[in-house]
């Protein structure tokens, strides 16, 4: 997957200006020079060969209006045609590190028609001058064009849409009609690729205590699932009424003219530390943090079908949760592949053999389908208290079979999962019995969703929808990890 220079170059210039600030005030020349070497560079990859062509253009119809002034057999008609013709060979240049080099020959030359003029003392007095500011007035502007490239190449970028303590305290205000709140403190948290996450206290008679916010990218990642906030708000709520302990969902927003940017909602924060902080895959999970996933797991698996969902998605509908299973599941990984394959993406023969392998083997599943989370994992889990106080980021819910969420817990700790003990306290637990092959099969599927998800976020990248820096990691780092391990799940079904 071949990423444009031009726009690894845009990313990098918007992460660099973020980070500018928090750098230390000693570092001032440093930071100003890389900021305007990646100016540069990026003016020189968005202009090309082309740019350079107009580049030497300007100069060309200078020259070339000059000469028209100059005295009938003048001895400088020569040397300008000289340069003339350098010109001529730079423009049919057909790359851009060969334009450079006849464009530098080029300079050469017209620097010794300006040091012959300067040196000239027969010439008239008034053409030398004409003749020399004509010359440097040319190269001042010339040395200001990398900048209005820069500028040029950034124009259809999104602008800065940061939220800040003031710029949160102003909308809130606005939107609970309440000018004593006042919020003191707002960070954002690093990490993900598909949301915003911003943490903020505030203080106010509407609303008062810590939240979280979260945010829409100006481009969707994916559009499908819950991955717009305005989706994911509503199944959070349901489950959260049904005593599920997903976040308190407050509020969603999908106009905010106050807070411009992408879409988002609000959610009480809840006590606690990530699972990922409890665990990391070093060593095998302990025996309590397995009890911990197996019930929250079965649990989720047995919340009743949420009618006042609605037609939420394509993939939580009315009519879904009395389907098949096994319907549903196909009708789940085939509509991925539709996405797949209507959507721009880098070229993959690996994702659609993938695709039409899964299609093709799902396994009998019985019983109707149930809500899944979709990124279930430690991860995704707040302990408090040696207690797990919330289940974060439902972007991923769906309707499936529960073996998919079972199986992504296994793709997400690997061997640190003691399966046999994690299944047992599953099924002691109320949840169902689970083939393992199905769990087979859904490990597959877990890394194929993730790879095609990784592919259609790196094509937006590619084209300039998404800026974010860390995009560029996944076709170089995530999406062969992902393609690997399903190749060798599938090789060992």
């Amino acid at each position: 997957m071949l990423l444009p220079s031009e726009q690894l170059l845009i990313a990098l210039r918007s992460e660099f200006e973020r980070l500018q600030s928090e750098l230390p005030g000693g570092e001032a020349s440093a930071v100003q020079s890389i900021g305007v070497v990646l100016q540069l560079l990026l003016g020189r990859e968005h202009g090309d060969v082309e740019d350079l062509r107009a580049q030497v253009g300007v100069l060309g119809d200078r020259l070339s209006a000059l000469g028209k002034t100059l005295p009938a057999h003048s001895s400088l008609q020569p040397s300008l045609d000289a340069i003339l013709a350098l010109m001529a060979e730079t423009r049919a240049a057909n790359n851009l590190a060969a334009g450079e080099r006849a464009w530098r020959k080029t300079l050469e030359q017209v620097e010794s028609f300006a040091a012959r003029v300067a040196n000239d003392s027969g010439m008239n007095s008034a053409l030398r001058t004409r003749i020399g500011l004509m010359l440097g007035t040319w190269e001042r502007d010339d040395l200001r064009e990398p900048m209005k490239r820069r500028v040029a190449a950034g124009a259809g970028m999104a602008a800065n849409t940061e939220i800040t303590a003031l710029s949160l305290e102003r909308y809130l205000r606005d939107r609970f009609e309440d000018e004593r709140l006042t919020v003191t403190a707002c960070r954002s948290l690093p990490g993900g690729f598909g949301k915003q996450t911003f943490l903020f206290d505030c203080d106010g008679e509407a609303l008062s205590g810590s939240f979280v916010l979260r945010r829409d990218l100006a481009e969707p990642v994916i559009d499908n699932d819950c991955h717009r906030v305005a989706t994911e708000f509503r199944l959070v709520r349901a489950v959260h009424a049904r005593g599920f302990p997903a976040p308190d969902a407050v509020m969603v927003d999908t106009t905010h003219a106050l807070l411009p940017g992408g879409d988002f909602m609000v959610m009480r924060r809840a006590p606690g530390v990530a699972g990922g902080s409890v665990f990391t895959a070093q060593g095998q999970v302990p025996t309590e943090l397995v009890q911990s996933l197996a019930d929250i797991l079965a649990r989720l698996h047995r919340l009743p079908p949420l009618p006042e969902l609605g037609e939420l998605t394509e993939s939580i509908r009315g009519e879904q949760w009395k389907m098949p299973r096994k319907d549903c599941v196909y009708r789940y990984i085939d509509d991925y592949r539709a996405l797949f394959e209507r959507e721009p993406h880098f070229s993959s023969p690996a994702l659609v053999t993938l695709f039409g392998w899964l299609l093709n083997n799902i396994p009998p599943m019985p019983g109707q389908p149930v809500l899944l989370h979709g990124d279930i994992g430690f991860h995704n889990f707040l302990f408090h208290e040696g207690r797990l106080s919330a289940v974060l980021d439902w972007e991923f819910g769906h309707l499936g079979d529960p073996a998919e969420d079972i199986a992504y817990a296994h793709n997400t700790l690997g061997d640190a999962l003691d399966s046999g003990a994690f299944h047992a306290a599953y099924h002691a637990a109320g949840g169902e019995d689970v083939d393992p092959r199905r769990v087979h099969f859904f490990r597959v599927w877990g890394h194929v969703r993730n790879a095609c998800a990784s592919n259609l976020i790196a094509a937006k990248f590619a084209a300039g929808r998404l800026n974010d820096l860390k995009l560029a990691v996944l076709p170089n780092v995530y999406i062969p990890q992902f393609l690997d391990a399903a190749l060798q799940l599938v090789d060992n079904f």
